[in-house]
């Protein structure tokens, strides 16, 4: 257990400093969007986190190709695949709908949420973010009050700001309740789709008490030296699970109409279940080492003509 995520986790618990921190951020990052054009922001922070200035005329590498989307390209069902809420929608449409977590309640305002009305566990999640949601494993030991300082500063907050991904301009901030599906951390299989094929995957998992994201390749082969600065890096594989293939089809079959996106699976007991949509992962700044496999991925990834 690394030090900074002991400090991460102390900040994460406390809701005061999380609120100041939250609304700080938000801002110095709309004072951004008045100082800076999206594509300034982008090559400003793009070389910032990445290392190198970005070309984003001719792009070739995997993040830059990410930065183009942003600027170029516009699929009127992105806004709505990578909302928690309207993505449930999204994907019964799709003819999955038995992959969906029920949705238990949808508030505009964390005062709404009532926990009588919810089961003893369940989760809440912001549908307009990433990372943003409570676990709730014991109702009577649930502290709302001082989380709903923090789920009404999510609502405040539009993801756009941070890293100019255009689909979360058109969302309405919401929050959902869900049932908790296993007391366990689950582990969360990403499928990356690269014009409709998955050529990669990262996995999401905890061991003793550490989050770690491993890069996979699509066969389930572990990538150990290749890391993108988001989390720890376990380097162990873990067993591949035994409908991996059939995840890998379901993830394909919902990336088919689009460029890039990054589909979201859990396992749970056997049964296979939606997590979400992202269409720009760590808003495309993810400083990729050895930088030869952002080229690859890029190399994956044909872009569309411009729809701006």
């Amino acid at each position: 257990m690394t030090l900074l995520w002991q400090i991460k986790q102390r900040i994460k618990n406390n809701p005061h400093a999380r609120v100041l921190i939250e609304e700080r951020k938000r801002r110095r990052y709309t004072r951004y969007v008045k100082q800076y054009s999206d594509r300034e922001f982008i090559e400003r922070f793009y070389e910032q986190k990445v290392g190198r200035k970005p070309d984003l005329d001719d792009p070739k590498t995997f993040t830059e190709k990410l930065q183009w989307l942003k600027l170029n390209y516009r699929d009127p069902d992105i806004p709505r695949a990578s909302d928690k809420y309207e993505a449930k929608q999204y994907i019964a449409e799709r003819g999955f709908p038995e992959l969906l977590i029920p949705t238990l309640a949808v508030y505009h305002n964390a005062d709404e949420i009532d926990l009588s009305k919810l089961p003893d566990k369940f989760i809440l999640k912001a549908t307009h973010g990433s990372g943003w949601n409570f676990i709730c494993r014991d109702k009577a030991s649930f502290d709302l009050p001082a989380r709903r300082k923090i789920m009404n500063a999510w609502l405040k907050q539009n993801l756009y700001i941070y890293g100019r991904e255009w689909n979360y301009k058109e969302q309405t901030p919401r929050l959902i309740a869900e049932p908790l599906m296993d007391d366990k951390p689950l582990v969360d299989y990403k499928f990356l789709c690269f014009n409709g094929v998955c050529r990669a995957l990262t996995v999401n998992h905890d061991d003793n008490g550490t989050h770690y994201i491993d890069f996979y390749d699509s066969d389930w082969n572990l990538i150990p030296e290749m890391k993108a600065d988001i989390a720890d890096h376990s380097c162990k594989p873990l067993p591949k699970p035994e409908r991996f293939d059939e995840m890998k089809a379901i993830a394909e079959k919902l990336a088919a109409p689009f460029p890039f996106v990054r589909v979201d699976l859990y396992d749970i007991r056997g049964e296979i279940y939606f997590g979400e949509m992202t269409f720009f992962p760590g808003s495309g700044f993810w400083h990729i080492t050895p930088e030869t496999y952002d080229e690859t991925f890029g190399a994956w990834l044909t872009l569309p003509e411009s729809s701006r």
